[in-house]
């Protein structure tokens, strides 16, 4: 009876180390994060933050943050694109904008909140076939400083986002 107590205490731990370090090493030590809608690599600064919702959500000392969408079709594309657009004008102050990163064109809507300040940005690209919207916010009040690093933070992260994501 001891040595069968023994034997699985040993199988036990065995399974748990196991199965312990192989989750935890492959998030650890991967510079891509996967979920079952994008993979890209995570830009130096940002964390995976797990959120409810649709897509992927990053974020820097928790402001800026970021959620990646990767949308099913060129009508979802098109779907979430139009409600950006048709957002109401007198709860928000809104500024399309538009770049080129290594040769994907990125449609930007620049959102300020007309209540507080606080910054929404949304980003709509197509690369190798997929559809993507990229939603950044922060909560920065009407600091214009707050507002400029944040939007900086912002660009940088996005555009290693769409250079990596596959």
């Amino acid at each position: 009876m001891k040595n069968e107590a023994i034997i699985l205490i040993t199988i036990l731990l065995i399974s748990t180390t196991f199965c312990c370090s192989d989750n935890t090493s492959s998030k650890r030590d991967s510079e891509t994060y996967g979920s079952t809608y994008v993979n890209f690599q995570i830009p130096e600064g940002w964390e995976l933050h797990p959120m409810p919702g649709e897509g992927t959500v990053i974020w820097m000392s928790h402001d800026p943050r970021i959620r990646i969408i990767e949308l099913e079709n060129k009508q979802k594309y098109d779907k979430s694109y139009n409600a950006a657009l048709n957002i109401d004008n007198s709860s928000y102050y809104v500024a399309k904008d538009n770049k080129t990163v290594e040769g994907i064109k990125v449609n930007i809507l620049k959102t300020i909140n007309n209540m507080n300040g606080d910054i929404e940005d949304e980003y709509f690209f197509q690369k190798n076939g997929k559809y993507y919207h990229i939603i950044s916010w922060a909560f920065t009040g009407w600091s214009d400083t707050n507002q400029t690093k944040s939007r900086e933070e912002i660009e940088k992260a996005t555009d290693i986002i769409i250079k990596t994501i596959k």
